[in-house]
């Protein structure tokens, strides 16, 4: 899946958006691949980094935000969120449809 990586107040080095890249790949493209498009938005506010993706699925828009000291901590600790939605997203559109619930008219009688 392509992601598109934004870094707000600081510049990321190729190896930090390949490690990105790479964490997305391998722990959200396992769980659902309909992604329709990602967006990972990294920024710094004083000491502290924030990473935030944007997931575009199927009728719907996921979103997870994490704050850390250390940039990859918050990678991973976001991607963990965002697992954890897609999983719960999955299995939402994978349940059974129960077949003894069922629609019933009630008619009167004249």
């Amino acid at each position: 899946m392509k992601v598109n990586i934004v870094a707000r107040h600081f510049d990321i080095s190729d190896k930090t958006r390949e490690y990105i890249q790479n964490e997305i790949d391998h722990r959200l493209d396992s769980v659902y691949d309909r992604t329709v498009n990602c967006k990972m938005i990294v920024d710094k506010v004083k000491n502290d980094y924030i990473a935030e993706v944007i997931l575009n699925v199927p009728g719907e828009t996921l979103t997870a935000k994490e704050t850390s000291n250390d940039l990859t901590k918050s990678v991973d600790f976001v991607v963990k969120k965002m697992r954890k939605q897609l999983t719960k997203h999955k299995t939402k559109w994978k349940r059974p449809i129960d077949p003894d619930k069922q629609f019933v008219e009630s008619f009167e009688e004249e």
